[in-house]
């Protein structure tokens, strides 16, 4: 398959690009700036994300849309999530390319509800700027017409080698106070839901097991 990367240079998104290259697929990585460091197998399209043109011409030809981004400000990029998921939402209209898989964080809208005392409160204090973000940019995708899946992890963690579960959010009843997840892990989910046409308007959580 052939997919269009956006946040490729980011700690998850340089684990999807890898992990993708790796089985044979081929990657496109949309970047700020020409001389960004990405996997030399795959392709660089200089651009901006938020921008409907850039990814609508970035996206032609490919099978999916892949989307790690995430502001490190949210002082500096209040919309970035918002604003990107929209110039995806408008790119399909003439790149043809309706798959959208991207990464969330569990915490986020509806998902609140179902986080422990601990994660509620940093999800509504010290996440919550970023966090309405990834909440408007979802309720731009919900009404769409896009193949698009979102995923939740929690907290993320640099560990490989652990193993995950996977849960339509609807059906989450019981996780960890702290629902870990590996940044591997994320990008493994990305693929493989990608890859298998798995959770089509979905949005699930993927948290490491034991």
């Amino acid at each position: 398959m052939r997919f269009l990367v956006l946040g490729a240079t980011g700690r998850t998104g340089v684990l999807f690009v890898k992990k993708a290259l790796d089985q044979g697929h081929q990657v496109s990585a949309l970047v700020r700036r020409p001389d960004a460091t990405v996997d030399p197998r795959a392709q660089i399209v200089s651009g901006d994300a938020t921008d409907a043109a850039v990814i609508a011409a970035a996206a032609r030809g490919h099978d999916a849309v892949i989307s790690t981004i995430g502001s490190k400000s949210a002082r500096e990029a209040p919309t970035l999530v918002t604003d990107t998921v929209r110039a995806v939402i408008a790119s399909a209209k003439t790149s043809g390319v309706d798959r959208f898989v991207i990464v969330s964080a569990f915490g986020v809208g509806d998902s609140l509800a179902k986080t422990s005392f601990l994660v509620h409160a940093i999800s509504r204090t010290m996440l919550r700027k970023k966090y309405e973000d990834k909440a408007a940019s979802e309720v731009l995708l919900r009404a769409s017409d896009l193949k698009w899946t979102v995923e939740y992890p929690g907290p993320l963690n640099d560990r490989s080698g652990t193993r995950y579960s996977e849960v339509a959010l609807e059906d989450v009843t019981k996780l960890p106070i702290f629902p870990w997840t590996s940044r591997a892990n994320v990008a493994d989910f990305l693929l493989r839901s990608a890859v298998e046409g798995t959770f089509i308007r979905r949005t699930v959580v993927v948290a490491d097991t034991k």
